[in-house]
């Protein structure tokens, strides 16, 4: 298999020491292999150094012939003249094309909770009933275009439940026409827990509802603090947005999946720790859907709330609080990471709904987006609801300077991620990101997979990283990738 081929070691090794002995880690295939001894270590260091003259036919005649295979078989050693960048190129187009349709539908801009912290500038605009046979026109259209065989709605505001005449209505819509088309059908929903119906599990029944987010800023006193009622809009006197979302997860997690998201800054972050003990205690994580922690991280979304630069925790604090949410949950509890869902370092093979080419947002007042997070930006927008092409044709992302960004974004071709060895398990993190010219933003992934990547791999084979072990930057820039390439959001920053 490997006579007569030149090889060398993928500039996308890593040695992780681990107690029970050296690992090495691939991020362009996922694979590990575990080595023993000294020579073990040396070897894993060798491999994952190209930066120095390693001598490099001695160090590949080292291996033992009767393993040389599997370093191979598991892209630790590569033929001299292959192109990995390329490789993962290829990879992340394909993603592009084969991640599944979600259509973000914004059912109103409006909500009843007034955070300090929200980057949604509220109107009264929503989407109406009228709306639903075009936006069922629009489902047609992105799946259609490319024969796909499933949909996922992701209910989105606002508060989506302040309008659900019309949630009502496009699900009832959206589903016929799947089972019309043979489509299968999910939703999602995103909801600050406070105005939900009485029958909870008839409602997850009805629109098919896979996962639920609910929203969490501390412990009662801080949560109702943080998430006030609007003027005008609290059901009664007493109302408290704490009592009203734990009620409603309560009930979910009889019927559904809920992420508990946990949203974090310097003025709450004492209150994880009691958060998990109070979750713990009413059986959030034990039953028949157990819920999901997230912590997040209160930041600076838009520019609209880059007041938020002052109290966000800095990444090596955020970083602190999850780690001790790790130790609280120990094996018992799902602490979910944004940056890798799957509690592994899997390289990436779909991308997020902004860069699917088949997904959209519609916004509240029937423009189009690529990312949600932009809903209340309409020079954000890339289109409008009604401006939709035969379903013959694949939907344009076109018309608007943003349009042409997110339809050519290429984490591939950006001179600081082409080079980057996080490349295949990041593919450069939240592309908003980068389209605003958000650079702390953008260091700080880095900052994380050189201070977690480790961690992630020796859990992921029952290992534990030695202790106070990270990556440099030396690690993760190495001299890989065609540094030809343009970055966008260079260029518009």
């Amino acid at each position: 298999m490997t006579e007569g081929v030149d090889l060398r070691p993928s500039a996308f090794n890593f040695f992780v020491p681990t107690r029970e002995g050296p690992v090495l880690f691939n991020a362009a295939s996922g694979r590990v292999l575990a080595l023993a001894g000294a020579d073990g270590t040396r070897l894993a260091r060798d491999l994952s150094d190209p930066r120095r003259e390693l001598g490099i036919p001695e160090v590949v005649s080292s291996i033992p012939t009767a393993v040389l295979a599997d370093f191979v078989e598991g892209g630790f050693l590569i033929a001299g003249d292959g192109d990995e960048v390329d490789a993962i190129r290829s990879r992340y187009w394909t993603a592009r094309v084969e991640t599944p349709v979600v259509l973000t539908l914004t059912t109103t801009i409006d909500c009843n909770l007034g955070c300090y912290y929200c980057y949604e500038e509220r109107s009264e605009a929503a989407l109406s009933v009228t709306d639903v046979d075009q936006i069922v026109e629009l489902a047609a259209s992105l799946l259609e275009a490319r024969s796909r065989p499933c949909l996922h709605v992701d209910w989105y505001g606002g508060e989506p439940l302040l309008n659900t005449a019309f949630l009502e209505a496009a699900s009832a819509g959206l589903q016929d026409y799947c089972r019309r088309a043979g489509v299968q059908y999910t939703a999602s929903v995103i909801s600050n827990g406070t105005c939900w119906p009485d029958d909870i599990q008839g409602f997850v029944a009805r629109h098919r509802l896979t996962q639920v987010q609910i929203s969490f800023d501390g412990m009662r006193r801080n949560h109702d603090r943080r998430r006030r009622y609007r003027p005008g809009r609290a059901p009664s006197a007493q109302a408290s947005s704490f009592d009203l979302a734990v009620d409603v997860v309560d009930r979910l997690v009889h019927c559904v999946r809920v992420d508990l998201r946990f949203n974090i800054d310097r003025k709450n972050r004492g209150d994880l720790l009691p958060f998990i003990r109070f979750a713990r205690g009413r059986g959030w994580f034990d039953a028949a859907f157990p819920a999901v922690l997230q912590p997040a991280r209160l930041a600076a979304y838009s520019e609209r709330s880059a007041f938020m630069r002052r109290s966000q925790l800095s990444a090596d604090e955020y970083d602190a609080v999850r780690r001790e949410a790790r130790d609280a949950a120990a094996t018992h509890i799902a602490v979910e990471e944004s940056e890798a869902p799957d509690g592994f370092p899997y390289p990436r093979s779909s991308v997020c709904a902004a860069l699917a080419l088949d997904s959209v947002v519609v916004g509240a007042d029937r423009q189009l987006f690529r990312c949600g997070l932009q809903v209340a930006e309409p020079l954000r927008a890339v289109g409008r609801l009604g401006a939709v092409p035969s379903r013959k044709r694949s939907l344009p992302i076109l018309g608007q300077d943003d349009g042409h960004w997110w339809a050519t974004f290429d984490p591939t071709l950006q001179p600081r991620c082409s080079r980057c060895s996080f490349l295949p398990v990041c593919w450069s993190g939240c592309p908003k990101k980068h389209l605003e010219g958000d650079t702390d933003a953008v260091l700080e992934q880095g900052e994380y997979w050189r201070s977690n990547l480790a961690r992630l791999v020796a859990q992921g084979v029952g290992r534990t990283v030695e202790d106070g072990f990270r990556y440099s930057e030396a690690d993760q820039f190495r001299t890989v990738g065609d540094l030809s390439g343009t970055c966008p959001g260079e260029e518009r920053a």
